[in-house]
């Protein structure tokens, strides 16, 4: 049902890319990246139906993710990342932007459960 719907992922990390990339590739159109840049032009460029994004929840993340939401308000994105007391004032702002976040370490099938019930 949701092979075609398109997902753009995010992760500095080559091979979570890829992981990511195997483990979703006969449910979804993936597109993987390693360069945060893309996502900002994906997301102001192109039509995907839902951004996820494996990063810790930083200045410049919660300002693309306000920035996609001016853009497209109905657009999913989830973020993963390892949850760190530094960052909780981060985690409180960005959680308002965002539809979900799951914390490192997290399970797949989880996140796969999330992206269909968000982009049906």
């Amino acid at each position: 049902m949701n092979k075609f719907k398109k997902i753009l992922f995010y992760s500095p990390d080559f091979n979570l890319c890829l992981s990511l990339l195997v483990f979703l590739q006969d449910k979804y159109n993936i597109t993987t990246t390693t360069d945060l840049s893309i996502v900002k032009a994906v997301s102001e460029n192109s039509t995907v139906d839902l951004i996820l994004m494996d990063t810790d929840p930083l200045p410049a993340i919660e300002k693309l993710c306000e920035n996609i939401r001016k853009k497209n308000n109905s657009l999913p994105i989830i973020l993963t990342y390892v949850y760190k007391k530094q960052f909780s004032e981060s985690d409180k702002k960005i959680r308002s932007t965002v539809n979900s976040i799951f914390y490192k370490p997290y399970d797949l099938n989880e996140i796969a459960v999330k992206m269909n019930s968000l982009i049906i």
